[in-house]
């Protein structure tokens, strides 16, 4: 039977092979045979322990992880989305095996170790710089290794300096810690999120692509503008907004400083266009990304006095394009309803907006007779249907994954 001090001796070999290999079973599996070898250590029982507090010894350890595993890919299959390891071996433990009836937390990264100085910021808990950084590159190298994307946000409370000085220094910690909470909420189990500066916060996405970085970071923006203007400071309502930029491994750099760099300057043209706002890197001077549609899920119905269908190519927080059989006029007001067909109780997105292209196609699309491309931009921008437009963007980047080979 494993003891605590073997697995301690060995703790940092084993937090590094759950890291770089959690999301390639066999390689997993064949790292932890590797470590018992190398070091005499029952590594699989070792792991166990850090993680639950349950002892085992070592075959009965592994039959252990191979059924985790297995449980982790059933959940992530029922759930439609990543499940953490933590969150796998915390419910196999509690539902399935029934060994823990008195759960803890696991945090790989904090349990039962003295803290490393400066690995994270003492006020609101979430990494430092440094660690972050550290995390960057370890996440790039695991992207290059399994052809994976990465991405990373960097947030910039706006004008925090001035609301400081005139709410004081005790509210804007507490105002800050608010903050970090609040991005903590937005993340999953296998984000990782910072404080890099004074007035700076930050989250390292991994397997995400510019799309869905993009989409958490709008979500959070929304969250911290909403959750301010409600927050009472003794000066009447807090009134924060928060300004993003977004970079993604590998579209905008290839090393961890040079991601940071594209991200610090996607947030510094959000700061430059009014702040409360999200950018992403775009050198080629394209600030918003376009969501493809797959045809055969999504629908456009044009509402009265057209009342015709047609069908979406993609989509953005400024507008959409899409085909139609009938002529519609540049520069036309128009009511559209955006529907997702396969899901029968989603919530049909409808918004305003002008005609700001009209293309004749070539010929007809045989299956659909649409005859027309259109483009409408949308009048929702910064008003209280922007929250649906979100909402409705990350069930198209949702539906792109499912529908993908």
């Amino acid at each position: 039977m494993i003891t605590r001090e073997q697995a301690q001796r060995i703790r940092q070999q084993l937090l590094t092979v759950l890291a770089e290999d959690a999301h390639n079973t066999e390689r997993l599996l064949g790292r932890l045979d590797s470590l018992s070898r190398e070091t005499g250590v029952e590594a699989h029982a070792a792991l166990l322990l850090i993680l639950t507090h349950l002892a085992f010894d070592e075959s009965e350890a592994r039959r252990h992880w191979e059924a985790i595993l297995v449980h982790r890919a059933q959940l992530t299959g029922r759930l439609e989305r990543e499940v953490g390891l933590r969150v796998a071996v915390l419910d196999y433990f509690m539902n399935v095996n029934r060994q823990s009836v008195r759960p803890t937390i696991i945090d790989v990264d904090m349990f039962e170790t003295p803290e490393t100085p400066g690995a994270s910021d003492p006020w609101t808990g979430l990494s430092s710089d440094a660690t972050f950084r550290s995390a960057v590159q370890a996440e790039l190298r695991r992207a290059k290794r399994y052809g994976l994307h990465a991405s990373v946000a960097l947030f910039d409370l706006d004008d925090f300096a001035d609301f400081a000085e005139r709410h004081g220094n005790l509210v804007a910690d507490r105002v800050l810690r608010e903050a970090a909470i609040l991005l903590n909420n937005n993340s999953r189990d296998i984000d990782e999120t910072a404080r890099p500066g004074e007035d700076e916060l930050a989250i390292l996405l991994p397997e995400t692509d510019r799309n869905g970085a993009l989409l958490v970071a709008e979500r959070y923006r929304r969250e911290l503008a909403a959750h301010f203007a409600r927050r009472e400071t003794g000066q009447g309502a807090a009134g924060l907004t928060v300004s993003a930029g977004v970079a993604c491994y590998p579209d905008d750099a290839t090393s961890a400083e040079a991601l940071l760099r594209s991200a610090a300057q996607a947030l510094y043209r959000a700061k430059s266009v009014g702040k409360n706002a999200v950018q992403v890197f775009a050198p080629e001077r394209r600030h918003y990304l376009r969501f493809e549609l797959e045809p055969s899920r999504f629908e456009v119905e044009v509402l009265a006095p057209h009342a015709g269908r047609g069908r979406p190519r993609n989509l953005s927080r400024n507008g959409v394009l899409f085909a139609v059989p009938e002529l519609l006029a540049v520069g036309e007001e128009i009511e559209i309803r955006l529907i997702d067909a396969q899901i029968a109780k989603g919530r049909p997105l409808k918004v305003r907006g002008r005609v700001v292209r009209l293309e004749e196609l070539p010929e007809a699309l045989p299956e659909t007779g649409d005859r027309y491309e259109v483009g409408v931009a949308f009048e929702i921008q910064g008003g209280a249907d922007e929250g649906e437009l979100l909402e409705f963007l990350e069930q198209a980047q949702a539906a792109r994954g499912e529908d993908a080979p």
